[in-house]
């Protein structure tokens, strides 16, 4: 394997993907931690239901890192026959090499239409090298690539103008920005106006749908993927009820983020640290049990087992989410 990589070059947009909100899919587990695929078929009917243009399996909230390659093989084949076409599909790599991303990629190309890249350090590199082993995978990729910009995980965060480097990489058709901070989205989408912005974070929508975003790839829409999709449409048809369609979603922020404050604690707190200009949102905490609790809730048929050492969920944790979705019901 061989990678050429060059200082300078224009930025080649070879196709594009449908904007919107694409859920990130959590995968269901039975009690013993095996991968339980026909609760997974039940969370893709769950979306298929919906007028979302695809999902997203293998994202962080799917517990990418603690699956073997086998085991992320067979839950990307297995998503795509049950799909059969009806949802575009995101896959994440997360990969320390360029040949590993690259062996990765080229197994799942034929099942799924796009790449979701996360490439955290091991070793510290510099940027130089971190660049071009993107390059060279982006080079090597038979699908489009998303960036999966997660500084609070990989704990490697970019400057602005590094971050258009690596947008400027032919084959490299959009990110996934899940640091929550929208003066780095806005310089972003100012100096490479052609690249595909998702959020990470579907209620940053509003304002980052005014710079130029197309979408979100999120949790909350894993369990409110219909609303989700109605919020984006809202945002951007300029529907004067645009707090309707964000009260559901906002609900869902102690089961995203924690259930020890409100939401409308963690909302103002959103608010504030999203549009500070120094980043402030240095890491997350697990909510997959949490989640797969409020799925439950919602009559799937999963546990809400997650892959140790992540951690469980108590009954008091159970309960307050059962108020949540009995709250969000009501809406």
């Amino acid at each position: 394997m061989t990678c050429t990589t060059t200082k300078t070059k224009t930025k080649t947009m070879t196709m594009t993907m449908t904007h919107g909100v694409y859920p990130v899919v959590h995968t269901p587990l039975h009690e013993d931690e095996s991968i339980d695929f026909e609760g997974l078929k039940a969370c893709l009917e769950y979306y298929n239901q919906t007028d979302l243009p695809g999902v997203t399996l293998l994202g962080s909230g799917g517990e990418l890192p603690y699956f073997s390659d086998s085991e992320q093989y067979d839950i990307i084949k297995a998503a795509f026959n049950y799909l059969d076409g009806s949802k575009a599909i995101i896959a994440g790599v997360h990969a320390y090499s360029s040949a590993q991303a690259i062996e990765k990629i080229a197994s799942y190309s034929a099942y799924v239409d796009y790449i979701l890249l996360l490439v955290p350090d091991y070793y510290q590199s510099t940027f130089e090298d971190y660049l071009q082993t993107l390059e060279c995978i982006a080079q090597h990729s038979a699908k489009p690539i998303l960036f999966y910009y997660f500084p609070q995980i990989t704990q490697k965060s970019f400057t602005s103008d590094q971050m258009i480097a690596i947008l400027s990489i032919d084959n490299i058709i959009g990110i996934k920005d899940s640091s929550v901070h929208i003066p780095t989205a806005k310089r972003i989408l100012s100096d490479v106006p052609d690249i595909l912005y998702f959020s990470g974070l579907s209620l940053l929508l509003e304002p980052l749908i005014k710079l130029g975003a197309v979408g979100a790839i999120c949790p909350i829409a894993s369990v409110l993927p219909q609303q989700a999709h109605e919020y984006f449409c809202a945002i951007q048809n300029s529907d004067k009820n645009l707090k309707k369609y964000r009260a559901p979603l906002k609900r869902m922020l102690p089961i995203v983020n924690t259930l020890t404050l409100s939401e409308k604690t963690q909302f103002l707190a959103l608010s504030l640290l999203s549009t500070s200009p120094v980043k402030l949102i240095k890491n997350v905490t697990s909510s997959h049990a949490k989640i797969k609790e409020a799925l439950r809730f919602k009559g799937l048929p999963i546990q809400r087992t997650v892959r140790a050492p992540l951690p469980g969920l108590s009954d008091t944790e159970a309960e307050k989410i059962a108020l949540i979705m009995d709250d969000l019901a009501s809406l």
